[in-house]
């Protein structure tokens, strides 16, 4: 019998950094440089009971989660597709850091929704060595997750015992163990991720990843104030609106700035609220919004809408079919099309 045959099933996880791999200093909390040894024992006692075998990888350098940029997602991404055809394991686990796991794991959900593989995004609100920890519990519910899920499952965040998908995860409590939430189940019907667009071969190859920033509309905002926040010229946009889709369409300049800058690059509008989301036929200011070219997201969450337009930009869609599937529901992200 062949030795593939008989080798045991094996998850592989992937630290990124975050707080589960730090300990306390009289400086406050630092990475410990002890974890990867701590962090392997770890993954082979909860690997032992399920009877998988653990592969062990680290991002270098680790990342501060409040320091992810455009490219943290994207790199991890990459990093995990190249480990998971050398080694073929049952289900992939990725730690990160609190602060922006949402916002990466909502990207990773498109980025590897066509790996095959179940993706489970884990971390703690305290640090693997303090005194009732989430470490662990968080770390084995997902590796438990990651080896169970059928293969092509959607990704998911592990957290506070509870499973939650990827696109639907907001970070809601600061402190509490229980910090994430989903508001809204994964959606019905998902399409899948589209295959890229073909390349021009005289095409410019991007330098840098897409940046995607968000404004929320408060009810000072001037058109200035929406202007300045693409002063650093970012490739997207996704407008924060007031309840199913309402903006200060009535301040001056605001709607002629809006014209101008989604000629300019994509705008996507999701709702402030905490569930609902946005129809832009309902008021006729939310028509307004449709008319000067901002793209409906429908109830998505500001993670998902800002992961789902970074992804389909870095990929270079047409601007017409970024917005047809910013409209479709690729991984679950979204329940509402607009006519």
């Amino acid at each position: 019998m062949s030795s593939s045959a008989t080798r045991r099933p094996s998850v592989l996880v992937f630290a990124t950094g975050g707080t589960i791999g730090m300990r306390r200093t009289d400086s406050g909390l630092a990475p410990d440089p002890e974890f990867p040894e701590i962090l392997e024992d770890l993954v082979a006692r909860i690997c032992l009971p399920l009877g998988v075998e653990a592969r062990v990888n680290h991002l270098s350098p680790a990342i501060d989660s409040a320091n992810a940029d455009a490219d943290t997602a994207p790199k991890i991404a990459r990093a995990v597709r190249a480990r998971v055809r050398t080694q073929r394991p049952r289900g992939v686990v990725i730690t990160h850091g609190t602060d922006t796991l949402a916002y990466t794991a909502a990207r990773l959900a498109f980025e590897l929704g066509d790996l095959g593989v179940p993706v489970v995004v884990t971390g703690s609100q305290l640090a693997h060595g303090e005194e009732g920890s989430d470490a662990i519990g968080n770390l084995t519910l997902a590796i438990r997750a990651a080896v169970k899920a059928a293969p092509g499952s959607p990704a998911a965040v592990a957290f506070g015992g509870d499973l939650i998908p990827a696109v639907r995860a907001t970070k809601h409590d600061s402190v509490a163990l229980a910090a994430f939430r989903a508001e809204l189940p994964l959606a019905a019907g998902a399409a899948g991720v589209p295959a890229p667009p073909p390349v021009d071969a005289g095409s410019a190859v991007p330098s840098a990843p897409s940046r995607v920033l968000a404004f929320r509309f408060v009810p000072a905002v001037t058109s200035d104030d929406l202007r300045a926040s693409v002063g650093g010229r970012p490739q997207g946009l996704v407008l924060e609106c007031y309840g199913s889709g309402n903006g200060p369409m009535a301040r001056p300049g605001m709607l002629g700035t809006l014209r101008e800058l989604c000629a300019a690059m994509p705008i996507v509008a999701v709702t402030q609220c905490t569930t609902g989301g946005v129809d832009l036929n309902r008021y006729a200011v939310g028509r307004e919004l449709a008319a000067a070219g901002v793209i409906d997201g429908g109830d998505m969450t500001l993670e998902a809408a800002a992961g789902k337009l970074g992804f389909l930009l870095d990929r270079r869609h047409s601007d017409a079919d970024l917005r047809a599937l910013m409209l479709q529901n690729l991984v679950g992200e979204r329940t509402s099309t607009p006519a």
